[in-house]
């Protein structure tokens, strides 16, 4: 059986992530849709929409399934799962997961990565975020929660705008935009019209799998940019691209990655890249993580397109591009260095150019 794309809502208290979610359920092709949500009671789904429950689980109209999470993320989701197979709650085929106001998404992702009995049924596929037009700018200067729900965003989406006399509305949209593209330059952004469209007619992207790995990765917006000085909390956020032309040795990626969740931890809001690795030319490897889990590489059968780089994308919180790059240096030192003394003592070729 193929596992469930889960996707995660996220968006600052006031910026509109329920009103879309609300909308996002009315729609037709969500039909198959199960949605986990913080704490019910807080929620402010329509009431109309939910239409039966037993305290934890409710049905809505369209099929779809609302859960309320009241302990944890990934037991939720095993339960679910496990309604599912005994076929007491319809039948979902993907997952909207909304989060609190004041939510870090990491936790969430960082589960879906790397939890032995999530991965098994599910799989990570987006992150969504909604950005209020008129605070917006003020809420990003103010609070660093908000920062990083839009830094680790595939999709932002900009609610509120009506609320603006147009006289205002064209110049605060643009203001805003050039800050998000600091923030998060690989982030698609628009309005709430056109995410629901996305949300409900895009087939979930899984680039484990390979396929539109330029999509999910959007690389090229991160080359070559100045790090994010504006605002108080925005500006701890830095969006970089870490390339390499030349392979990586097999091992010295496995320590780089230990390395990146052992000493970055909560600072590494989110990775994602695609590598060359030296003992597998011909199969890339995929790496994607948050925070300080960060799970194994997925071997594609085959490279996607003709570059054949390694890119890696990061999203951290006061750590610098200079950083990744001597912290990758030394684990690829570390590990000819290992590779050296054992040829040596084996009586390898390495021993005989010494």
């Amino acid at each position: 059986m193929s596992r469930i794309p889960v996707s995660i809502l996220s968006g600052f208290l006031g910026s509109g992530k329920t009103t879309l979610l609300n909308r996002l359920l009315r729609q037709p092709g969500m039909s198959d849709t199960a949605v986990i949500v913080n704490e019910f009671g807080e929620i402010g789904l329509d009431h109309e929409l939910v239409e039966a429950g037993d305290g934890s689980v409710v049905l809505l109209p369209n099929g779809c399934v609302c859960c309320a999470v009241r302990g944890s993320f990934v037991q939720a989701l095993d339960d679910l799962h496990q309604r599912r197979a005994r076929g007491a709650v319809t039948r979902f085929a993907r997952v909207v997961v909304e989060t609190s106001g004041l939510a870090d998404p990491g936790p969430l992702i960082q589960a879906l990565l790397a939890e032995p009995s999530l991965r098994a049924r599910y799989r990570f596929d987006t992150v969504t975020a909604t950005v209020d037009v008129v605070n917006g700018m003020t809420t990003l200067d103010t609070h660093l929660e908000a920062a990083r729900q839009l830094a680790v965003a595939d999709r932002i989406v900009l609610t509120k705008q009506d609320m603006l006399p147009d006289a205002a509305a064209e110049a605060t949209v643009a203001e805003l935009t050039r800050m998000l593209r600091q923030v998060n330059p690989g982030a698609t952004l628009g309005t709430a019209a056109a995410a629901i469209d996305e949300l409900v007619r895009a087939a979930p992207f899984d680039p484990e799998q390979g396929g539109e790995i330029g999509r999910w990765l959007r690389d090229t917006a991160y080359r070559g940019r100045q790090a994010c000085r504006h605002g108080r909390h925005s500006g701890r956020v830095r969006s970089f691209c870490v390339v390499r032309d030349e392979a990586i040795d097999e091992g010295a990626l496995a320590l780089f990655l230990s390395g990146l969740g052992k000493h970055l931890g909560p600072r590494l809001l989110r990775l994602k890249g695609i590598v060359h690795v030296a003992q597998r030319p011909d199969r890339p490897a995929v790496v994607q993580g948050a925070q300080a889990l960060l799970h194994e590489p997925a071997w594609l059968e085959r490279w996607p397109g003709p570059d054949r780089r390694t890119r890696l994308v990061f999203i951290t919180l006061d750590i610098e591009q200079d950083e990744i790059e001597d912290m990758l240096g030394l684990m690829e030192r570390m590990q000819a260095r290992a590779l050296l003394a054992r040829a040596r003592a084996s009586g390898g070729p390495a021993q005989a150019a010494a």
